[in-house]
């Protein structure tokens, strides 16, 4: 069966959410059905359908205020797989914001790192997801500074606009903030695992004392995406009983420099996000 019995790439909406989630369920992936709405609500997400209707393959475009967007959300159904599907989607996000005026960025396991290069996606830094159990919450979680300024906050250090994204986090339900006027922690609901990030910070200590603050009111199996240059963060989560499930790249399309302040960024927001 070659790609090109599988249907044309086509737009996905808001009747596709189930289909989506089926995908992303099958990879075994983090994302919730809220994840799943950002994507469609605010970027452009396609799909290839296999002959019999059933959606096999997916990717995301997720533009931002300011200079980059981000491709995500790259699944194929088992059956479907190693038939460039993948690529023609990925070939179709980055399409999708180039005509918006803004670099495609993404984040990529090692094999799709090798992928994405043939592609032109050159390596920005490594960082590292941490696994873990917290099993009983210490502490009801303190204050955090307003949506306005970790929208600010976040968009600094990020280097693009991501109101939408953040307001999203916000409002969902058993999300939890921490911080004050220079920097925050926050954590929302996975499927899998509690997703910790973003964590922005004026340094590596400040940061582990938000993380920490954030951990306190924290219970279950969480999840947090740290850059490999703090290893502090990494020893620190290694003393509590995390482990390095796996390493992602973050790559943007032709561009090696990171956008943003990455002194500032002490966890991203998962690879889906940035």
């Amino acid at each position: 069966m070659a790609a090109s019995e599988a249907g044309p790439i086509e737009p996905l909406g808001a009747g596709d959410l189930d289909a989506c989630m089926a995908l992303s369920i099958e990879a075994g992936w983090n994302q919730t059905a809220d994840d799943w709405r950002h994507f469609i609500r605010e970027g452009r997400s396609f799909g290839n359908r296999a002959p019999d209707g059933r959606l096999v393959a997916s990717a995301a475009a997720l533009p931002y205020d300011g200079p980059f967007g981000f491709v995500s959300m790259v699944l194929v159904t088992a059956d479907w797989r190693r038939r460039g599907l993948a690529t023609r989607l990925v070939d179709r996000c980055v399409e999708e914001l180039q005509a918006r005026g803004l670099v495609p960025v993404l984040d990529a396991t090692a094999a799709g790192a090798e992928v994405y290069r043939k592609q032109g996606f050159v390596g920005q830094f490594g960082f590292d997801r941490w696994q873990g159990m917290l099993p009983v919450a210490k502490a009801a979680a303190e204050a955090a500074p307003g949506a306005d300024r970790i929208r600010a906050l976040d968009a600094e250090a990020a280097g693009a606009g991501r109101a939408r994204l953040m307001d999203d986090f916000l409002g969902r339900d058993g999300t939890i903030a921490v911080g004050d006027g220079n920097g925050f922690a926050l954590a929302r609901a996975g499927r899998r695992a509690i997703q910790a990030g973003p964590v922005v910070a004026a340094d590596e200590t400040v940061a582990l004392g938000l993380i920490d603050r954030l951990f306190a009111a924290l219970a279950g199996f969480v999840f947090i995406d740290v850059p490999q240059a703090w290893r502090r963060i990494g020893d620190w989560l290694k003393a509590r009983g995390f482990e390095i499930q796996r390493s992602f790249t973050r790559m943007a399309l032709g561009r090696a420099e990171p956008f943003g302040l990455p002194a500032r960024q002490f966890a991203v927001a998962g690879p889906e996000f940035g």
